[in-house]
């Protein structure tokens, strides 16, 4: 009888799991004790909970005041605790021998650097998940614009002053770490306020939470955890100093990344219409034949099937108008030999696009193909319309460049393509316009900026291993 397989990990599994948990558990729990953890996170906190008084000073969006400073907040001093914890983590390390007497004992290298990410961006998540509570309680505090709820406040402020204390008497007794007793107390008390906040009521009325803002500072999460990655990975390199410059360097890029390199990225735009089933955009400019000087400006690209249009394609030299189709052409739209709905099912290149609005109940027929030709023949009349297309999910940038005879905007550069892929850009995790516009934040961005902070983290990872591979670590302590 044949013997069951055992269930039992394989031997040399269990050490290199047991040696990730331990040196993660180990690093989070060195930067709690960290006193500067403890000072930048009080500082966020209580910057965060004082925010709501300004909003006394403005005449309206107040919250956006208070919602824009507390993820504002949240983001730069994350980022600011992120290059001093992996500094502390991984550089500190180096220099005193602790990692050397690490890397003694049977613990691989990308072991020890990827426990080391495991563990600051553990303390980087109890980071935010504080200042995500006191950002929704602040916003609570300034949920009236003529008058603050001051019980809620002096409830959110007793709360990290009942922290500390707890954190002191629990120092004297068992003369433990300060930091971490009084990161742990805010940690148990910060989500029993919130819970107290929510059911306390307002004028005899139940207010509860801005629940709507939990998706964007879920998102500011990821943008924390990127700049964690990337500071770790850093460190294995250079000191404290040379850290926060160039983390500061690549957060600035960051930060201006959509005008230093997307502006400038490449987005190439067709004179024809493009194969496949992805969102459809159109840019379009109107020229005469006299005209020979570069393009100066096109149209605002806008969707094929945007608003109240609805569009048509045709593959024939001197097609007759579309039918009218009332005002639900979808319903009553019937595919013919001239005219089809979609691009793909013509046997040949578009040549016309014909638009029709809903509410006018009218054709707009527009040559896509060979406009320029029309402008070059001796005696031509204008104006004509010159139109290009592009399929992409996002809104495309507004082309430019080509002439008017030649209607071929610039493709964009390569260079700035590959930096705008590889810079992360913290701009999309920053949603506060879209909360001031009142648009809900789709879960599906939520889970794509999910899906795009674990890419940047394992390149970051990825980065982190290289660099300490070939790295010595024994020469400090030695001298």
């Amino acid at each position: 009888m044949a013997a069951a397989p055992s269930s039992t990990p394989h031997p040399e599994s269990q050490p290199v799991l047991t040696s990730l948990y331990q040196i993660a558990k180990n690093t989070f729990r060195e930067t709690l004790r960290e006193p500067i953890f403890l000072l930048l996170l009080l500082t966020a906190l209580c910057m965060i909970g004082i925010f709501p008084v300004f909003t006394m000073f403005v005449f309206r969006e107040q919250i956006k005041l208070v919602v824009d400073s507390a993820m504002a907040t949240t983001m730069v001093i994350g980022w600011l605790i992120a290059v001093l914890s992996a500094s502390h983590a991984i550089s500190r390390e180096i220099e005193n021998g602790t990692a050397l007497l690490l890397l003694s004992k049977p613990v691989k290298r990308h072991v020890f650097i990827v426990a080391k990410i495991l563990g600051v961006l553990a303390a980087l998540s109890v980071f935010w998940f504080l200042c995500a509570l006191a950002a929704m309680i602040s916003i609570r505090v300034a949920k009236d614009q003529f008058r603050l709820d001051n019980t809620a406040m002096a409830v959110y402020f007793g709360a990290l002053a009942l922290s500390q204390i707890v954190a002191g008497v629990h120092n004297y007794v068992t003369r433990s770490s300060f930091p971490m007793a009084a990161v742990l107390s805010m940690l148990g008390l910060l989500p029993l306020v919130t819970v107290v906040i929510y059911f306390l009521p307002v004028g005899g009325e139940r207010v509860g939470m801005a629940m709507e803002v939990v998706p964007a500072l879920v998102l500011i999460l990821y943008s924390v955890w990127a700049m964690g990655s990337l500071a770790t990975a850093l460190s294995t390199r250079f000191g404290l100093v040379s850290n926060l410059l160039l983390c500061t360097v690549i957060f600035l890029c960051g930060l201006m990344s959509d005008y230093l390199f997307g502006r400038l990225a490449m987005e190439a735009w067709t004179d024809t219409v493009p194969r496949g089933r992805g969102t459809l955009w159109f840019s379009s400019y109107s020229f005469v034949p006299a005209e020979t000087l570069d393009v100066g400006r096109w149209a605002l690209p806008e969707r094929i099937d945007g608003g109240n249009v609805f569009t048509v394609w045709s593959a024939v030299a001197q097609p007759t108008p579309p039918p009218m189709v009332g005002s639900h052409p979808e319903e009553v739209w019937r595919d013919g030999t001239e005219w089809v709905r979609e691009p793909r099912d013509l046997s040949a290149p578009c040549i016309y696009m014909a638009r029709y609005n809903r509410e006018k109940l009218t054709w707009d027929v527009v040559r896509v193909l060979g406009e320029g030709e029309l402008g070059r023949k001796e005696g031509a009349k204008g104006p004509f319309t010159a139109t290009v297309f592009r399929r992409s999910v996002q809104r495309p940038r507004t082309p430019v460049g080509g002439t008017y005879h030649d209607p071929a905007p610039n493709p964009g550069s390569r260079m700035a393509s590959v930096l705008h892929a590889c810079v992360p850009n913290w701009q999309l995790f920053w949603m506060a316009d879209a909360l001031a516009a009142k648009r809900p934040i789709p879960s599906r961005y939520v889970a794509l900026g999910g899906t795009y902070a674990v890419l940047v983290v394992s390149f970051f990872v990825s980065l982190a291993i290289a660099l300490f591979w070939q790295r010595e670590v024994g020469s400090q302590a030695v001298t």
